[in-house]
């Protein structure tokens, strides 16, 4: 592969910003020798990073307007990340729509009410809502010994099922590994050339529910197909050389979340993952609890609005409405979390890496399903799978 100066000085630039930023750069699989030759070279002073954002914001290609417009919102986010480093403060929501090309507001609580209200009616046994909702989770619950083979049976399910509708290279792999006392519930390294290293924190407790659905966001067909696509056609066969430095903070972050909040949808659509999960996952998990596939439709389906307690817990915690503690009660009056849920989800969105990056999950569903409601959902997800499109361009996208 041989590179342009443009994206050659793109990826130099990404990866100077990573030796200040740890974990900036997500995953690299460009040139190793200019890897090498950055992680060699003394670190640069931020001001000197400010001054190549301004040199390559000048320099983009023009030749393809979707990938003007992509580096174009991309640069202002490495210029938000690099203006952070050299001091400079910007409001929150300022930086993460700097960031992410996106504008969040708070979702009102009274949805989270009527969520509790709900589930208050589904959830069976006496006791809070909160018990209810725990104790369930807790009859779901897979021993550590057990994760990694149930894993790898999702793994196989929904590969199967993407294979069926996107073209994926046959040698291409993915791994599965536990960890623990990580900020995250799981997280997809790709490595590049089709591999994957998909980790799953087992510093929470792991619910053979979420195994399905988890799979299909870190795998298939979700972050792991994403970059086996774009680094193909976009990389491989463009030649568009800012592919090979997947970035946690910049728009492509909204798109990638969109595509995995989204994914277990398109291989398993209607609710279906329900059946499957309970005709084969929970029989190999040894669990049975005599919940219905339906049941577990409508709960996950009521539970799902809770997702949007995180936005606002950053908000408030970000913007010095509420402190520490007072983030952790609202984790566990609003997301109905137990302590050792708040004080994991408190971890993220206080993360230096995933303070801004929290919004990527609800926005880019949101903006997925609003792009979907006049187009066919599964050529909008190849899509975006394949090209570069933005946050914003989904407000009206037309396929």
């Amino acid at each position: 592969m041989t590179l342009d100066a443009f994206s050659r000085d793109y990826l130099r630039l990404t990866l100077e910003i990573d030796k200040r930023i740890d974990g900036y750069v997500d995953a690299y699989y460009g040139p190793d020798e200019l890897k090498a030759e950055v992680q060699a070279a003394p670190k640069r002073e931020p001001a000197a990073l400010l001054a190549d954002v301004a040199d390559l914001q000048a320099r983009i290609p023009t030749a393809d307007p979707s990938r003007h417009a992509y580096l174009t919102a991309t640069l202002r986010a490495l210029d938000c990340s690099v203006r952070m480093l050299n001091g400079e403060e910007f409001d929150y929501l300022d930086e993460v729509n700097r960031l992410f090309d996106i504008s969040p507001a708070p979702m009102d609580e009274s949805r989270f009410w009527a969520a509790h209200n709900e589930l208050d009616t589904l959830l069976p046994g006496s006791g809070s809502i909160a018990e209810r909702l725990n104790a369930r989770r807790n009859r779901y619950a897979v021993a550590n010994e057990q994760v990694v083979s149930l894993l790898e049976l999702a793994r196989d399910e929904a590969r199967r099922r993407t294979k069926k509708l996107f073209d994926l290279p046959e040698d291409e792999e993915v791994a599965v590994q536990l960890t623990s006392d990580q900020p995250w519930a799981a997280y997809n390294w790709y490595l590049g050339n089709g591999r994957s290293l998909i980790e799953f924190n087992t510093g929470t407790p792991i619910s053979a529910l979420g195994l399905l659905s988890a799979f299909a966001h870190e795998g298939y067909p979700g972050h792991h197909t994403e970059a086996i696509l774009k680094e193909q056609i976009l990389y491989q066969q463009k030649g568009y050389g800012e592919q090979a430095a997947m970035l946690l903070q910049c728009p492509g972050g909204v798109i990638a979340e969109g595509i995995a909040v989204t994914a277990v949808e398109i291989t398993f659509p209607n609710g279906s993952q329900y059946e499957w999960t309970q005709e084969v996952l929970l029989p190999a998990a040894g669990i049975q609890t005599g919940e219905t596939a339906e049941q577990m439709r409508r709960l996950a389906k009521a539970a799902n609005v809770l997702r949007y307690v995180s936005g606002n817990a950053a908000i408030l915690y970000h913007t010095g409405q509420q402190n520490r503690e007072q983030i952790l009660e609202y984790y566990q009056t609003y997301a109905l979390s137990t302590p050792q849920r708040a004080a994991q989800s408190f971890s993220f969105i206080s993360h230096p890496l995933y303070r801004a990056y929290v919004f990527t999950y609800t926005q880019g569903y949101d903006l997925v399903q609003q792009a979907a409601k006049p187009n066919n959902k599964t050529k909008l997800f190849k899509r975006l799978l394949t090209e570069q499109i933005l946050p914003s361009q989904l407000t009206n996208f037309q396929l």
